[in-house]
């Protein structure tokens, strides 16, 4: 904390009034610190992992163990993608290199968590279709999940079960549930989506115009009892 503090106060000190005293200062002597701080800055052990990822897992065997770390080959085309918009074509520089390096990490991201999306089938003895989903619903998954659904062939009563890593994220995932209800509505029958947490209620009651089709049912959620704290009263009339 005390370099960095030191180092600001200096630059501050020689930008604010000391700035004729730099004049004394050999550009070659600027250049060489400008040098030194580079060295010692960059992150050296990042190149072998950076030339990792554009080998095959054949040829990193073979290299030996320094070249068995190796990033993500998007964060490397990220890497190189920033910095060759920094410097080229012209009229492009560090903050539009940083925009496009951060959307493309995003849609990255978006990708990634939408093939985490799955989901089982099974039948309950009273013959009803449970859908059990996992992972995130959102616009990358929510067609998908619209496609598993099969009011066509599915039996008269059908459920919807999340489970604790799922939760609607945005207005495709709201569309989808909304069409997957009206769906089974046309063909006479009763689908039911189980266990939303209280973020994804809160967005579909707030959506109430949009998606007034959708039946729920909210997450139950257990509450610990914790030593030292009064029970509520509706619990303590329960218990005499």
């Amino acid at each position: 904390r005390l370099g960095p503090s030191v180092t600001a106060i200096g630059i501050m000190a020689c930008v604010m009034g000391a700035y004729p005293l730099l004049n004394y200062i050999p550009v070659a002597a600027l250049a060489g610190i400008m040098l030194v701080v580079v060295l010692h800055t960059f992150k050296w052990f990042s190149v072998s992992m950076v030339v990792a990822a554009l080998l095959p897992d054949s040829t990193r065997e073979k290299l030996g163990p320094r070249f068995q770390r190796k990033a993500p080959r998007v964060e490397v085309f990220v890497i190189f993608l920033v910095t060759l918009l920094s410097n080229w074509p012209q009229g492009t520089n560090i903050a539009y290199a940083v925009g496009v390096g951060v959307a493309i990490c995003a849609i990255n991201y978006a990708w990634s968590s939408g093939q985490t999306f799955t989901w089982r089938e099974s039948y309950g003895p009273d013959g009803t279709k449970y859908y059990d989903i996992e992972g995130p619903l959102f616009f990358a998954a929510s067609n998908r999940f619209a496609k598993v659904m099969n009011p066509d062939n599915d039996p008269d009563s059908v459920e919807v079960r999340f489970s604790s890593s799922t939760s609607i994220m945005d207005y495709s995932a709201m569309e989808a549930l909304h069409k997957i209800a009206v769906s089974y509505a046309g063909k006479n029958k009763k689908v039911v989506f189980k266990s939303l947490c209280p973020e994804s209620e809160k967005m579909i009651t707030k959506a109430n115009k949009l998606c007034a089709s959708i039946e729920y049912t909210s997450r139950e959620i257990a509450v610990p009892d914790v030593e030292g704290i009064a029970p509520l009263p509706e619990e303590v009339g329960c218990n005499e």
